[in-house]
């Protein structure tokens, strides 16, 4: 299973070829996320007939913290999965850094599965205006002639989207596998509508927010995506401060529901 990559963040399944001329750069972001822990609930959604997955339940944390030069940012994701013939554990944690401006990402990431460690990756994803480098600790470094946008990079980036008016945002992203580092993702940008935030969650009524439905290509795919096959989809209600609520997770062969439980908005920040 793909870890959860919020927003990352957090699309349509055969989208047009998508010009980059007008969309934000890293060095372009205005958006300035506030610090904040989102706590979600996991939950099996649609168990397609060719999958294996019977039954889902676990939380999903994101911990965010600005600390004026950048953001730290942390992640947790615990989730059993019911398969034919048994369950699977996974425990996925991150801890990260990330400048201001999105030209620097410091990650290190663990996965278990069933108590056992599945992988680990250590290292430094260096950007420049056409041009990205991942240094790995333990692992070949990657070269990219294309810009790569890290995490918090992307999030800003499709709100400063959607406050344009865009329907639609494409990048390549950064994602932390040592296999498939980066991603295409392919964002269609549209109305939230009316419907309220999760019951029992407080400070989000008064901001803007929209509907978003993000799709992952190969990055093979990023000159034709409408012949590719994708790997992951979310969709999600993204607020104009970068907290995102009825969020589904998609894997293709099932998805899970995020549930937004419950939200800390931290003090400080710039």
């Amino acid at each position: 299973m793909k870890r959860i990559r919020l927003l990352a963040l957090p699309c349509i399944l055969a989208a047009p070829a998508v010009s980059f001329a007008d969309e934000p750069t890293a060095e372009a972001f205005e958006t300035r996320l506030p610090g904040h822990r989102a706590v979600y609930e996991l939950s099996l959604g649609d168990a397609r007939s060719n999958g294996a997955i019977t039954g889902a339940e676990g939380r999903y944390v994101f911990d965010l913290e600005d600390v004026c030069a950048g953001y730290t940012l942390n992640e947790r994701l615990v989730v059993r999965l019911a398969r034919d013939g048994g369950t699977v554990l996974t425990d996925y944690r991150l801890s990260a850094y990330e400048t201001e401006n999105g030209d620097l990402y410091r990650f290190a990431t663990e996965t278990e599965f069933n108590g056992a460690t599945g992988q680990s990756a250590t290292g430094n994803l260096s950007v420049e205006e056409e041009s990205a480098e991942v240094q790995y600790e333990d692992s070949d470094d990657i070269s990219f002639d294309e810009e790569v946008l890290p995490p918090l990079a992307h999030i800003r980036a499709m709100i400063e989207a959607a406050r344009a008016g865009e329907e639609r945002y494409a990048a390549t992203v950064f994602d932390g596998d040592i296999d498939k580092p980066v991603f295409y993702a392919v964002t269609r940008i549209g109305d939230a509508g009316d419907a309220p935030p999760p019951e029992g969650i407080d400070g989000l009524a008064d901001h803007e927010r929209w509907r978003i439905d993000s799709v992952y290509f190969p990055p093979s795919g990023a000159g034709d995506v409408e012949s590719s096959v994708p790997e992951f989809r979310f969709t999600a209600t993204l607020y104009d401060n970068g907290i995102v609520t009825d969020l589904v997770l998609d894997y293709l062969d099932f998805s899970l529901n995020a549930q937004l439980t419950d939200l800390e908005v931290h003090d400080g920040g710039c």
